[in-house]
Parts: structure tokens; C-alpha cells; sequence
């Protein structure tokens, strides 16, 4: 019983993959895509970190509109559940939803 409550209700990254598969910004803010890891800093600039890599070496700017609009519409084709682990993992990676173009 103690391992059930520990298990999540729904699994997000493999619900984002399900519904898209290509690797997209979504994708990568969240961890599982080009980089490691994705940094935000306090003017909505996004630096990323290349498996392997100790530091954030690559400038990746703003997104474009067009990225925010795939990411809004991949975002609200998830559960309710996956939307809010989705919501958890960018607040714990200190990154605004709004400048990826989620708004909730």
C-alpha cells in the first residue's frame, strides 16, 4: 500500500509523447527532449543544457509564437491530471507557463 500513494496518477511525459511524438518546445522545457535541462532567466531568455554538459552553452532566446501555439494545443489535448504534473515540473523548474504560451 505505502508504494501506491507514491505513484503517480498519470504520467504526463508519456501522454506529451503519445499525443507528439517529434520532439518540440514542450518537450524540451520538460526534459525529455534536446537538452537536459532548460533554464529561464528573469527576461523570458531560455538557455539550455546538452546531456553531458555542466553548464547552460546554448542560447535558445524567446519562443516564437508558433511554438507557443503548438505548445498551447499540445497542453490542452492532456488529461486534467497530466496538466497539473505538467504545471508542477515548470514551477519546479522556476519557468513562467505563460512565456511558453499556457495560460491556466
Amino acid at each position: 500500500m505505502e508504494k501506491e500513494i507514491w505513484k503517480p496518477a498519470c504520467d504526463a511525459k508519456s501522454e506529451i509523447l503519445a499525443l507528439e511524438p517529434r520532439i518540440d518546445l514542450l518537450h524540451d522545457v520538460l526534459g525529455f527532449g534536446r537538452f537536459a535541462e532548460i533554464y529561464e532567466d528573469t527576461a523570458g531568455i531560455f538557455l539550455g543544457r546538452r546531456p553531458g554538459d555542466i553548464g547552460f552553452n546554448e542560447f535558445l532566446g524567446k519562443p516564437s509564437e508558433a511554438a507557443k501555439q503548438r505548445t498551447t494545443e499540445l497542453f490542452n489535448k492532456l488529461s486534467n491530471c497530466s496538466q497539473e504534473q505538467v504545471m508542477t515540473m515548470l514551477r519546479a523548474r522556476n519557468i513562467n507557463p505563460k512565456d511558453l504560451g499556457i495560460s491556466r
